[in-house]
């Protein structure tokens, strides 16, 4: 008799005990949050430029980030980050039409972008750009 209330009072206390499990909060875009340098190659200009961009967080956005100085333009875009990739979709900033991909490799993103300049109706611009973090 006294073992059965024994081990009714231990199984007791392991079932009154609560355990909590905390998960940690993991957001995607911290991987890529960061000033970059990036070497861009326009296809259709045949011309190599490098400048910085810099990647933050859109808050209230739970997958988008902003590049600042996307195209060397002083343009911000909105991109989405899903996965290994990051989706610019087709958006109008301060007179450029953009859109494109980027991959994320460790420290690096590869991006393959068109920009069509509706300021001045010049050529589609067909670019593939490398960002490497500072």
């Amino acid at each position: 008799m006294k073992t059965k209330l024994l081990l009714l009072i231990i199984t007791s206390l392991l079932i009154s005990c609560d355990i909590l499990v905390v998960e940690p909060v993991y957001d995607s875009r911290d991987r890529v949050i960061g000033s970059y340098r990036v070497e861009e190659y326009s296809q259709t200009h045949n011309d190599y430029v490098r400048y910085n961009v810099y990647i933050r967080k859109n808050f209230g956005y739970r997958t988008e980030v902003i590049i600042e100085n996307f195209y060397n333009a002083d343009v911000d875009v909105i991109a989405e980050i899903v996965g290994d990739k990051i989706f610019i979709s087709r958006q109008v900033a301060h007179g450029y039409e953009i859109e494109g991909v980027g991959t994320l490799y460790y420290d690096e993103i590869r991006f393959t972008y068109r920009v069509r300049d509706n300021y001045y109706n010049k050529p589609t611009d067909f670019c593939e750009a490398t960002a490497w973090l500072h």
